[in-house]
Protein backbone atom coordinates (compact mmCIF):
# COMPACT_ATOMS: atom_id res chain seq x y z
CA UNK A 1 0.00 0.00 0.00
CA UNK A 2 1.44 3.35 -1.06
CA UNK A 3 1.88 6.00 1.64
CA UNK A 4 -0.24 9.16 1.09
CA UNK A 5 2.80 11.44 1.42
CA UNK A 6 4.64 9.56 -1.34
CA UNK A 7 1.71 9.88 -3.75
CA UNK A 8 2.48 11.74 -6.97
CA UNK A 9 -0.81 13.64 -6.61
CA UNK A 10 0.21 14.84 -3.13
CA UNK A 11 3.63 15.92 -4.41
CA UNK A 12 2.16 17.91 -7.29
CA UNK A 13 -0.41 19.52 -4.98
CA UNK A 14 2.25 20.52 -2.44
CA UNK A 15 4.47 21.80 -5.23
CA UNK A 16 1.58 23.91 -6.54
CA UNK A 17 0.88 25.54 -3.17
CA UNK A 18 4.59 26.12 -2.59
CA UNK A 19 4.70 27.88 -5.98
CA UNK A 20 1.78 30.08 -4.88
CA UNK A 21 3.62 30.98 -1.68
CA UNK A 22 6.68 32.01 -3.68
CA UNK A 23 4.55 34.15 -5.99
CA UNK A 24 2.91 35.84 -3.00
CA UNK A 25 6.33 36.50 -1.46
CA UNK A 26 7.57 38.08 -4.70
CA UNK A 27 4.49 40.29 -4.94
CA UNK A 28 4.78 41.28 -1.28
CA UNK A 29 8.40 42.30 -1.80
CA UNK A 30 7.39 44.31 -4.87
CA UNK A 31 4.60 46.12 -3.02
CA UNK A 32 6.87 46.79 -0.05
CA UNK A 33 8.98 49.04 -2.25
CA UNK A 34 5.99 50.91 -3.67
CA UNK A 35 4.77 54.13 -2.03
CA UNK A 36 1.16 52.95 -2.28
CA UNK A 37 -0.23 49.48 -2.75
CA UNK A 38 -3.76 49.84 -4.14
CA UNK A 39 -4.48 49.50 -7.82
CA UNK A 40 -5.76 53.03 -8.14
CA UNK A 41 -2.56 54.34 -6.59
CA UNK A 42 -0.42 52.31 -8.97
CA UNK A 43 -2.42 52.78 -12.19
CA UNK A 44 -4.86 55.67 -11.88
CA UNK A 45 -2.74 57.76 -9.54
CA UNK A 46 0.16 57.62 -11.96
CA UNK A 47 -1.91 59.23 -14.70
CA UNK A 48 -3.55 61.78 -12.41
CA UNK A 49 -0.24 62.84 -10.88
CA UNK A 50 1.38 63.23 -14.27
CA UNK A 51 -1.60 65.16 -15.63
CA UNK A 52 -1.73 67.46 -12.56
CA UNK A 53 1.99 68.15 -12.87
CA UNK A 54 1.62 68.84 -16.59
CA UNK A 55 -1.44 71.02 -15.89
CA UNK A 56 0.50 73.11 -13.40
CA UNK A 57 3.30 73.70 -15.93
CA UNK A 58 0.92 74.30 -18.82
CA UNK A 59 -1.20 76.70 -16.73
CA UNK A 60 1.90 78.62 -15.75
CA UNK A 61 3.08 78.88 -19.37
CA UNK A 62 -0.36 79.88 -20.60
CA UNK A 63 -0.59 82.61 -17.98
CA UNK A 64 2.71 84.00 -19.20
CA UNK A 65 1.89 83.72 -22.92
CA UNK A 66 -0.47 85.73 -25.12
CA UNK A 67 -3.63 83.88 -26.02
CA UNK A 68 -2.66 83.75 -29.69
CA UNK A 69 0.32 81.51 -28.81
CA UNK A 70 -1.50 79.03 -26.58
CA UNK A 71 -1.55 76.33 -29.28
CA UNK A 72 2.24 76.55 -29.41
CA UNK A 73 2.44 76.06 -25.66
CA UNK A 74 0.26 72.96 -25.92
CA UNK A 75 2.37 71.65 -28.81
CA UNK A 76 5.57 72.10 -26.84
CA UNK A 77 4.22 70.19 -23.87
CA UNK A 78 2.79 67.52 -26.16
CA UNK A 79 6.27 66.89 -27.50
CA UNK A 80 7.66 66.67 -23.98
CA UNK A 81 5.03 64.26 -22.63
CA UNK A 82 4.40 62.34 -25.90
CA UNK A 83 0.63 62.89 -25.77
CA UNK A 84 -1.57 65.45 -27.50
CA UNK A 85 -3.12 68.26 -25.47
CA UNK A 86 -6.36 70.16 -26.00
CA UNK A 87 -7.75 73.10 -24.05
CA UNK A 88 -11.44 74.07 -23.81
CA UNK A 89 -12.42 77.43 -22.30
CA UNK A 90 -15.63 78.52 -20.61
CA UNK A 91 -16.73 80.49 -23.68
CA UNK A 92 -16.45 77.35 -25.88
CA UNK A 93 -13.20 78.27 -27.62
CA UNK A 94 -10.68 75.44 -28.11
CA UNK A 95 -6.92 75.25 -28.49
CA UNK A 96 -5.08 72.17 -29.79
CA UNK A 97 -1.49 70.94 -29.91
CA UNK A 98 -2.32 69.75 -33.44
CA UNK A 99 -5.40 69.68 -35.62
CA UNK A 100 -8.09 67.46 -34.16
CA UNK A 101 -11.84 67.30 -33.68
CA UNK A 102 -13.37 66.94 -30.24
CA UNK A 103 -16.03 64.20 -30.10
CA UNK A 104 -19.46 65.22 -28.86
CA UNK A 105 -19.08 63.16 -25.69
CA UNK A 106 -15.89 65.04 -24.85
CA UNK A 107 -17.56 68.40 -25.53
CA UNK A 108 -20.48 67.53 -23.25
CA UNK A 109 -18.16 66.49 -20.44
CA UNK A 110 -16.12 69.67 -20.85
CA UNK A 111 -19.28 71.79 -20.78
CA UNK A 112 -20.52 70.18 -17.57
CA UNK A 113 -17.12 70.50 -15.92
CA UNK A 114 -16.80 74.18 -16.82
CA UNK A 115 -20.23 74.99 -15.37
CA UNK A 116 -19.07 74.04 -11.89
CA UNK A 117 -17.31 76.68 -9.85
CA UNK A 118 -14.03 76.11 -8.11
CA UNK A 119 -14.12 75.18 -4.45
CA UNK A 120 -14.20 78.34 -2.29
CA UNK A 121 -10.86 79.05 -0.71
CA UNK A 122 -9.04 76.79 -3.17
CA UNK A 123 -7.25 79.79 -4.73
CA UNK A 124 -6.11 82.37 -2.18
CA UNK A 125 -6.15 85.97 -3.43
CA UNK A 126 -2.77 87.06 -4.75
CA UNK A 127 -3.02 90.48 -3.13
CA UNK A 128 -4.60 91.90 -0.07
CA UNK A 129 -8.30 92.83 -0.40
CA UNK A 130 -7.55 96.52 -0.75
CA UNK A 131 -5.05 95.93 -3.58
CA UNK A 132 -7.81 95.74 -6.21
CA UNK A 133 -8.59 99.41 -5.57
CA UNK A 134 -4.90 100.27 -5.63
CA UNK A 135 -4.17 98.76 -9.03
CA UNK A 136 -0.74 99.91 -10.25
CA UNK A 137 -0.88 102.60 -12.90
CA UNK A 138 1.71 100.93 -15.05
CA UNK A 139 -0.72 98.11 -15.96
CA UNK A 140 -2.59 98.27 -19.22
CA UNK A 141 -4.47 95.85 -21.43
CA UNK A 142 -2.78 94.74 -24.63
CA UNK A 143 -4.45 94.00 -27.96
CA UNK A 144 -5.32 90.44 -26.92
CA UNK A 145 -7.17 91.66 -23.84
CA UNK A 146 -4.50 90.48 -21.42
CA UNK A 147 -3.49 92.77 -18.64
CA UNK A 148 0.27 93.23 -18.94
CA UNK A 149 2.85 95.44 -17.41
CA UNK A 150 4.25 98.07 -19.67
CA UNK A 151 7.63 96.54 -19.09
CA UNK A 152 6.37 93.23 -20.63
CA UNK A 153 6.89 91.21 -17.48
CA UNK A 154 3.76 89.31 -16.42
CA UNK A 155 2.34 90.06 -13.01
CA UNK A 156 -0.59 87.60 -13.05
CA UNK A 157 -1.12 85.69 -9.85
CA UNK A 158 -0.32 81.94 -9.72
CA UNK A 159 -2.16 79.09 -8.07
CA UNK A 160 -0.19 77.41 -5.28
CA UNK A 161 1.19 73.97 -6.39
CA UNK A 162 -0.59 72.17 -3.54
CA UNK A 163 -3.93 73.37 -4.88
CA UNK A 164 -3.47 71.25 -8.04
CA UNK A 165 -3.72 68.09 -5.95
CA UNK A 166 -7.41 68.91 -5.34
CA UNK A 167 -8.36 69.40 -8.99
CA UNK A 168 -10.88 66.82 -10.28
CA UNK A 169 -9.41 64.21 -12.67
CA UNK A 170 -11.25 61.84 -15.04
CA UNK A 171 -10.51 59.30 -17.78
CA UNK A 172 -12.67 58.31 -20.76
CA UNK A 173 -12.49 56.47 -24.07
CA UNK A 174 -14.03 57.35 -27.42
CA UNK A 175 -14.43 55.21 -30.54
CA UNK A 176 -14.07 55.73 -34.28
CA UNK A 177 -11.17 56.16 -33.94
CA UNK A 178 -10.40 54.72 -30.53
CA UNK A 179 -8.78 57.32 -28.32
CA UNK A 180 -8.17 57.71 -24.62
CA UNK A 181 -8.81 61.09 -22.95
CA UNK A 182 -7.44 62.08 -19.61
CA UNK A 183 -8.95 65.37 -18.41
CA UNK A 184 -8.57 67.87 -15.60
CA UNK A 185 -10.11 71.29 -14.86
CA UNK A 186 -7.49 73.99 -14.41
CA UNK A 187 -7.60 77.71 -13.57
CA UNK A 188 -6.42 80.35 -16.00
CA UNK A 189 -5.71 83.84 -14.76
CA UNK A 190 -6.69 85.57 -17.97
CA UNK A 191 -6.73 88.95 -16.21
CA UNK A 192 -4.73 90.18 -13.29
CA UNK A 193 -6.45 91.00 -9.99
CA UNK A 194 -9.43 88.80 -10.93
CA UNK A 195 -10.47 85.28 -9.84
CA UNK A 196 -9.25 82.48 -12.13
CA UNK A 197 -11.39 81.36 -15.07
CA UNK A 198 -12.02 77.61 -15.37
CA UNK A 199 -10.55 75.72 -18.35
CA UNK A 200 -10.72 72.05 -19.35
CA UNK A 201 -7.32 70.47 -20.18
CA UNK A 202 -7.31 67.18 -22.09
CA UNK A 203 -4.44 64.75 -22.68
CA UNK A 204 -5.20 62.56 -25.73
CA UNK A 205 -3.54 59.34 -26.93
CA UNK A 206 -4.33 56.40 -29.21
CA UNK A 207 -2.75 54.07 -26.63
CA UNK A 208 -4.30 53.10 -23.32
CA UNK A 209 -0.97 53.76 -21.63
CA UNK A 210 -0.55 57.14 -23.31
CA UNK A 211 3.08 56.22 -24.10
CA UNK A 212 3.65 55.95 -20.35
CA UNK A 213 1.85 59.22 -19.51
CA UNK A 214 -1.38 57.66 -18.20
CA UNK A 215 0.41 54.77 -16.49
CA UNK A 216 3.68 52.90 -16.95
CA UNK A 217 3.20 49.13 -17.47
CA UNK A 218 6.93 48.37 -17.28
CA UNK A 219 7.04 47.62 -13.49
CA UNK A 220 4.10 45.25 -13.84
CA UNK A 221 5.65 43.60 -16.86
CA UNK A 222 8.84 43.07 -14.88
CA UNK A 223 6.89 41.59 -11.96
CA UNK A 224 4.88 39.34 -14.29
CA UNK A 225 8.07 38.20 -16.02
CA UNK A 226 9.67 37.50 -12.64
CA UNK A 227 6.66 35.48 -11.49
CA UNK A 228 6.60 33.49 -14.73
CA UNK A 229 10.35 32.88 -14.58
CA UNK A 230 10.18 31.73 -10.97
CA UNK A 231 7.24 29.44 -11.77
CA UNK A 232 9.03 27.96 -14.78
CA UNK A 233 12.24 27.38 -12.82
CA UNK A 234 10.17 25.96 -9.99
CA UNK A 235 8.10 23.57 -12.12
CA UNK A 236 10.71 22.38 -14.63
CA UNK A 237 12.43 19.98 -12.17
CA UNK A 238 9.09 18.49 -11.14
CA UNK A 239 7.92 18.06 -14.74
CA UNK A 240 11.25 16.52 -15.73
CA UNK A 241 11.02 14.08 -12.83
CA UNK A 242 7.67 12.95 -14.21
CA UNK A 243 8.29 12.97 -17.97
CA UNK A 244 11.75 11.38 -18.02
CA UNK A 245 10.74 8.12 -16.30
CA UNK A 246 7.57 8.01 -18.40
CA UNK A 247 9.68 8.32 -21.55
CA UNK A 248 11.95 5.50 -20.38
CA UNK A 249 8.94 3.32 -19.61
CA UNK A 250 7.39 4.15 -22.99
CA UNK A 251 10.54 3.04 -24.79
CA UNK A 252 10.67 -0.12 -22.67
CA UNK A 253 7.05 -1.03 -23.39
CA UNK A 254 7.67 -0.47 -27.11
CA UNK A 255 10.48 -3.03 -26.90
CA UNK A 256 8.22 -5.42 -24.98
CA UNK A 257 5.56 -5.02 -27.68
CA UNK A 258 8.18 -6.17 -30.20
CA UNK A 259 8.67 -9.36 -28.23
CA UNK A 260 11.85 -8.39 -26.37
CA UNK A 261 11.38 -9.39 -22.76
CA UNK A 262 14.92 -8.77 -21.54
CA UNK A 263 14.26 -5.09 -20.81
CA UNK A 264 14.30 -3.82 -17.24
CA UNK A 265 13.31 -0.46 -15.72
CA UNK A 266 15.02 0.90 -12.63
CA UNK A 267 13.04 3.65 -10.88
CA UNK A 268 13.91 3.86 -7.16
CA UNK A 269 10.89 5.87 -6.05
CA UNK A 270 7.78 5.12 -3.99
CA UNK A 271 5.14 7.07 -5.92
CA UNK A 272 2.88 5.95 -8.79
CA UNK A 273 5.72 6.08 -11.31
CA UNK A 274 7.85 3.77 -9.18
CA UNK A 275 4.95 1.36 -8.79
CA UNK A 276 4.32 1.45 -12.53
CA UNK A 277 7.97 0.63 -13.22
CA UNK A 278 7.80 -2.31 -10.80
CA UNK A 279 4.59 -3.52 -12.44
CA UNK A 280 6.19 -3.35 -15.91
CA UNK A 281 9.23 -5.30 -14.69
CA UNK A 282 6.97 -7.92 -13.11
CA UNK A 283 4.85 -8.13 -16.27
CA UNK A 284 7.97 -8.52 -18.42
CA UNK A 285 9.32 -11.37 -16.30
CA UNK A 286 5.95 -13.15 -16.37
CA UNK A 287 5.60 -12.73 -20.13
CA UNK A 288 9.13 -13.97 -20.66
CA UNK A 289 8.40 -17.03 -18.52
CA UNK A 290 5.17 -17.72 -20.42
CA UNK A 291 6.86 -17.44 -23.81
CA UNK A 292 9.79 -19.62 -22.76
CA UNK A 293 7.38 -22.17 -21.34
CA UNK A 294 5.32 -22.13 -24.53
CA UNK A 295 8.35 -22.64 -26.76
CA UNK A 296 9.78 -25.29 -24.45
CA UNK A 297 6.46 -27.12 -24.58
CA UNK A 298 6.34 -26.85 -28.38
CA UNK A 299 9.89 -28.12 -28.67
CA UNK A 300 9.32 -31.00 -26.28
CA UNK A 301 6.04 -31.95 -27.97
CA UNK A 302 7.60 -31.78 -31.44
CA UNK A 303 10.56 -33.84 -30.30
CA UNK A 304 8.31 -36.50 -28.75
CA UNK A 305 6.11 -36.61 -31.87
CA UNK A 306 9.06 -36.96 -34.22
CA UNK A 307 9.82 -40.62 -33.47
CA UNK A 308 6.18 -41.93 -33.73
CA UNK A 309 5.61 -40.02 -36.95
CA UNK A 310 8.81 -41.47 -38.43
CA UNK A 311 7.66 -45.00 -37.53
CA UNK A 312 4.23 -44.32 -39.03
CA UNK A 313 5.82 -43.10 -42.25
CA UNK A 314 8.02 -46.20 -42.37
CA UNK A 315 5.06 -48.49 -41.81
CA UNK A 316 2.92 -46.74 -44.40
CA UNK A 317 5.77 -47.02 -46.90
CA UNK A 318 5.93 -50.77 -46.34
CA UNK A 319 2.14 -51.06 -46.52
CA UNK A 320 2.07 -49.10 -49.76
CA UNK A 321 4.21 -51.79 -51.37
CA UNK A 322 1.67 -54.51 -50.56
CA UNK A 323 -1.77 -53.03 -51.25
CA UNK A 324 -3.44 -52.57 -54.59
CA UNK A 325 -6.50 -50.89 -56.10
CA UNK A 326 -8.58 -48.53 -54.08
CA UNK A 327 -6.70 -49.41 -50.90
CA UNK A 328 -3.57 -47.96 -52.45
CA UNK A 329 -5.34 -44.60 -52.92
CA UNK A 330 -6.42 -44.64 -49.29
CA UNK A 331 -2.91 -45.38 -48.11
CA UNK A 332 -1.60 -42.51 -50.27
CA UNK A 333 -4.07 -40.11 -48.64
CA UNK A 334 -2.94 -41.21 -45.19
CA UNK A 335 0.72 -40.81 -46.18
CA UNK A 336 -0.02 -37.27 -47.40
CA UNK A 337 -1.57 -36.41 -44.04
CA UNK A 338 1.38 -37.90 -42.20
CA UNK A 339 3.79 -35.91 -44.40
CA UNK A 340 1.93 -32.73 -43.55
CA UNK A 341 2.12 -33.62 -39.86
CA UNK A 342 5.83 -34.28 -40.21
CA UNK A 343 6.36 -30.86 -41.77
CA UNK A 344 4.41 -29.24 -38.94
CA UNK A 345 6.53 -31.01 -36.34
CA UNK A 346 9.72 -29.98 -38.13
CA UNK A 347 8.56 -26.36 -38.20
CA UNK A 348 7.81 -26.50 -34.49
CA UNK A 349 11.27 -27.89 -33.82
CA UNK A 350 12.88 -25.19 -35.94
CA UNK A 351 10.90 -22.48 -34.16
CA UNK A 352 11.77 -23.75 -30.69
CA UNK A 353 15.45 -24.16 -31.57
CA UNK A 354 15.61 -20.66 -33.04
CA UNK A 355 14.78 -19.22 -29.62
CA UNK A 356 18.26 -19.76 -28.30
CA UNK A 357 19.85 -18.03 -25.38
CA UNK A 358 22.02 -15.24 -26.74
CA UNK A 359 24.84 -16.36 -24.49
CA UNK A 360 25.01 -19.71 -26.29
CA UNK A 361 25.04 -18.19 -29.79
CA UNK A 362 28.40 -17.14 -31.15
CA UNK A 363 28.13 -13.91 -33.11
CA UNK A 364 31.03 -12.93 -35.32
CA UNK A 365 31.83 -10.58 -38.15
CA UNK A 366 31.39 -12.32 -41.50
CA UNK A 367 31.05 -11.61 -45.20
CA UNK A 368 27.41 -11.28 -46.18
CA UNK A 369 27.68 -12.52 -49.77
CA UNK A 370 28.45 -16.22 -48.98
CA UNK A 371 25.51 -16.41 -46.55
CA UNK A 372 23.10 -14.97 -49.13
CA UNK A 373 24.48 -17.29 -51.83
CA UNK A 374 23.87 -20.34 -49.62
CA UNK A 375 20.27 -19.28 -48.88
CA UNK A 376 19.63 -18.68 -52.59
CA UNK A 377 21.06 -22.10 -53.44
CA UNK A 378 18.75 -23.80 -50.95
CA UNK A 379 15.56 -22.13 -52.11
CA UNK A 380 16.02 -21.90 -55.88
CA UNK A 381 13.05 -23.65 -57.49
CA UNK A 382 12.03 -24.30 -61.09
CA UNK A 383 10.14 -21.35 -62.58
CA UNK A 384 11.36 -18.86 -59.93
CA UNK A 385 14.13 -16.34 -60.56
CA UNK A 386 16.18 -15.08 -57.60
CA UNK A 387 18.56 -12.17 -58.25
CA UNK A 388 21.16 -11.40 -55.56
CA UNK A 389 23.07 -8.12 -55.73
CA UNK A 390 25.44 -8.00 -52.74
CA UNK A 391 28.65 -6.01 -52.46
CA UNK A 392 31.43 -8.48 -51.58
CA UNK A 393 32.90 -5.89 -49.19
CA UNK A 394 29.83 -5.79 -46.94
CA UNK A 395 30.34 -7.53 -43.60
CA UNK A 396 27.82 -8.09 -40.80
CA UNK A 397 27.81 -9.33 -37.21
CA UNK A 398 25.63 -12.46 -36.97
CA UNK A 399 25.48 -16.21 -36.62
CA UNK A 400 26.02 -17.84 -40.00
CA UNK A 401 23.52 -20.62 -39.28
CA UNK A 402 20.74 -18.36 -37.98
CA UNK A 403 21.16 -15.75 -40.73
CA UNK A 404 21.13 -18.43 -43.44
CA UNK A 405 17.95 -19.94 -41.95
CA UNK A 406 16.25 -16.55 -41.80
CA UNK A 407 17.14 -15.62 -45.40
CA UNK A 408 16.12 -19.08 -46.62
CA UNK A 409 12.69 -18.74 -44.97
CA UNK A 410 12.18 -15.33 -46.58
CA UNK A 411 13.15 -16.62 -50.02
CA UNK A 412 10.92 -19.70 -49.56
CA UNK A 413 7.92 -17.47 -48.79
CA UNK A 414 8.70 -15.20 -51.74
CA UNK A 415 9.00 -18.17 -54.12
CA UNK A 416 5.78 -19.70 -52.78
CA UNK A 417 3.59 -16.60 -52.96
CA UNK A 418 5.20 -14.45 -55.68
CA UNK A 419 7.51 -16.74 -57.65
CA UNK A 420 5.29 -16.53 -60.75
CA UNK A 421 4.93 -12.73 -60.62
CA UNK A 422 8.52 -11.88 -61.51
CA UNK A 423 12.09 -11.91 -60.22
CA UNK A 424 12.86 -11.97 -56.50
CA UNK A 425 15.62 -9.56 -55.51
CA UNK A 426 18.06 -9.73 -52.62
CA UNK A 427 20.29 -6.71 -52.07
CA UNK A 428 22.08 -4.97 -49.22
CA UNK A 429 23.31 -1.46 -48.46
CA UNK A 430 25.22 0.23 -45.69
CA UNK A 431 23.24 2.62 -43.54
CA UNK A 432 23.84 4.76 -40.50
CA UNK A 433 22.37 2.17 -38.15
CA UNK A 434 24.13 -0.80 -39.80
CA UNK A 435 23.58 -2.99 -42.86
CA UNK A 436 20.10 -3.38 -44.35
CA UNK A 437 19.41 -6.62 -46.25
CA UNK A 438 16.18 -6.60 -48.23
CA UNK A 439 14.27 -9.43 -49.89
CA UNK A 440 11.83 -7.98 -52.41
CA UNK A 441 9.26 -9.53 -54.76
CA UNK A 442 6.65 -8.24 -57.21
CA UNK A 443 3.72 -10.21 -55.89
CA UNK A 444 0.36 -8.98 -54.55
CA UNK A 445 1.69 -8.11 -51.10
CA UNK A 446 -0.15 -8.34 -47.78
CA UNK A 447 -3.13 -6.31 -46.50
CA UNK A 448 -1.83 -3.25 -44.66
CA UNK A 449 -3.71 -4.03 -41.45
CA UNK A 450 -1.96 -7.41 -41.20
CA UNK A 451 1.65 -6.23 -41.56
CA UNK A 452 2.20 -5.87 -37.80
CA UNK A 453 1.07 -9.47 -37.19
CA UNK A 454 3.15 -11.23 -39.85
CA UNK A 455 5.97 -12.14 -37.46
CA UNK A 456 3.72 -13.58 -34.76
CA UNK A 457 3.81 -17.39 -34.30
CA UNK A 458 1.07 -19.35 -36.11
CA UNK A 459 -0.28 -16.26 -37.85
CA UNK A 460 -1.31 -16.70 -41.49
CA UNK A 461 -3.07 -14.17 -43.71
CA UNK A 462 -6.60 -15.28 -44.52
CA UNK A 463 -6.06 -16.25 -48.21
CA UNK A 464 -3.28 -18.71 -47.30
CA UNK A 465 -5.19 -20.89 -44.85
CA UNK A 466 -4.98 -24.13 -46.75
CA UNK A 467 -2.74 -27.16 -46.75
CA UNK A 468 -1.22 -26.65 -50.16
CA UNK A 469 0.05 -23.11 -49.82
CA UNK A 470 -0.56 -21.89 -46.32
CA UNK A 471 2.01 -23.63 -44.14
CA UNK A 472 1.64 -23.43 -40.36
CA UNK A 473 2.46 -19.75 -39.86
CA UNK A 474 5.89 -20.19 -38.28
CA UNK A 475 8.20 -19.17 -41.14
CA UNK A 476 8.34 -15.43 -40.42
CA UNK A 477 8.25 -16.02 -36.65
CA UNK A 478 11.42 -18.09 -37.09
CA UNK A 479 12.95 -15.27 -39.15
CA UNK A 480 12.21 -12.76 -36.39
CA UNK A 481 13.65 -15.00 -33.68
CA UNK A 482 16.83 -15.71 -35.65
CA UNK A 483 17.48 -12.06 -36.48
CA UNK A 484 16.80 -10.82 -32.95
CA UNK A 485 19.17 -13.46 -31.61
CA UNK A 486 21.76 -11.88 -33.94
CA UNK A 487 21.01 -8.47 -32.29
CA UNK A 488 19.21 -7.22 -35.40
CA UNK A 489 15.71 -6.12 -36.39
CA UNK A 490 13.28 -7.17 -39.09
CA UNK A 491 10.34 -5.32 -40.66
CA UNK A 492 7.95 -5.74 -43.60
CA UNK A 493 6.21 -3.33 -45.95
CA UNK A 494 4.20 -3.29 -49.15
CA UNK A 495 5.66 -1.73 -52.28
CA UNK A 496 3.93 0.57 -54.74
CA UNK A 497 2.22 -0.15 -57.07
CA UNK A 498 2.72 -3.81 -56.13
CA UNK A 499 5.19 -6.00 -54.38
CA UNK A 500 6.32 -6.94 -50.91
CA UNK A 501 9.62 -6.41 -49.09
CA UNK A 502 11.15 -7.66 -45.84
CA UNK A 503 14.13 -5.72 -44.47
CA UNK A 504 16.70 -7.17 -42.07
CA UNK A 505 18.97 -4.69 -40.29
CA UNK A 506 22.20 -6.05 -38.77
CA UNK A 507 25.19 -4.49 -37.08
CA UNK A 508 28.28 -4.05 -39.21
CA UNK A 509 30.63 -4.15 -36.24
CA UNK A 510 30.56 -5.16 -32.59
CA UNK A 511 29.13 -2.47 -30.34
Amino acid sequence: MMKPLSSLFTKILCWFFLNLVLVVVVLAIFFAFQPQVNLHAIFGQQGSNRLRTAAMLISHDLNQTPRTNWSGVLARHAEIHRVDFALVLEDGSCFFAKDMVLPDTVKKRAGKALQRKFTPGLFPPPYAPGDLQRRPKNHAKNASGDLREKSGIGRRPHMPPRAYDKLPYSMMRTRHPTRYWSSIRIPLFVEAFRPPAPAFLLAVSDSITGNGFFFDPLPWMIVAAAVILISVLFWVPMVRRITRPLLRMTLATEEIAKGRFDVSIYEPRADEIGRLASAINHMTSRLSAFVRGQKRFLGDAAHELGAPIARIQFGLGALEQRVRGENLARVSDVMEDVDHMSKLVNELLAFSRAELNTRTVELKTMDLLPVVAEAVRRETAPGAEIVADIDPEIRVVASSELLTRALANLLRNAVKYAGDAGPIYVFAERKKEGVAVEVRDTGPGVPEDLLDQLFEPFFRPEPSRDRDSGGVGLGLAIVKTCIETCKGTVSARNLKPKGFAVTITLNSDFE
